[in-house]
């Protein structure tokens, strides 16, 4: 059984996509491949993106039952805390894990290439692209892959979204994992708490 298929609510980006019309985000995780819980509309460091996040329910089970309820954890110094590698036993697993960051493309593919090549350390990105919006030519595929963000681009029946050119699987691999990442996930699975998808 899927981690994901044990929670109520929670659904998977392939169920998102095939559920949801004119959902370009949800198509684009599934074209990717991308798998896990799409959220939303995230604002974080004066961004506007779509993330992938896999839940390990077991992890949000065992947060559930300390003391403090659970509530996510935001505070710098104890996050750093969790991520030492003495504390791999001790500390509170990641509930949430980032899998992808998907840009939209609003006013120029420019703008949303540099809001992806911000995210490129934490996970795997792309843009996608409107229909009749900014085109994907040849400066912005060739600019795309050496920064290794992928392109999607959405169909005129917004319902289906094609690969135009793949991009890095993972976060850069000179990208070491560190607080921030797991300040991020935290922030997620408050998200993830407050729209009731966690319970």
């Amino acid at each position: 059984m899927r981690r994901w298929d044990r929670l109520e609510g929670l659904a998977h980006v392939e169920q998102l996509a095939a559920g949801s019309e004119g959902d370009p985000m949800s198509a684009a995780a599934v074209a990717l491949g991308w798998s896990g819980v799409l959220v939303q509309d995230v604002r974080l460091f004066d961004t506007r993106v779509a993330m992938v996040v896999d839940v390990d329910v077991d992890a949000h089970t065992a947060r559930w039952s300390q003391a403090d309820g659970g509530l996510p954890m935001l505070d710098g110094d104890v996050l750093a805390m969790w991520e030492w590698p003495e504390g791999r036993e001790v500390f509170p697993s990641c509930v949430v894990s980032l899998t992808g960051v998907l840009v939209p493309v609003g006013r120029s593919w420019r703008q949303a290439l540099t809001v992806a090549r911000h995210w490129r350390g934490f996970a795997a990105t792309a843009i996608v692209t409107a229909p009749g919006g900014d085109g994907v030519g040849e400066e912005c595929l060739l600019e795309c892959a050496y920064s290794g963000v992928a392109v999607a681009s959405s169909q005129m029946d917004r319902e289906s979204v094609a690969v135009v050119q793949p991009g890095r699987p993972a976060r850069m691999a000179t990208a070491r994992r560190g607080t921030l990442d797991r300040w991020v996930e935290e922030k997620l699975y408050e998200r993830l708490l407050a729209d009731g998808v966690l319970t």
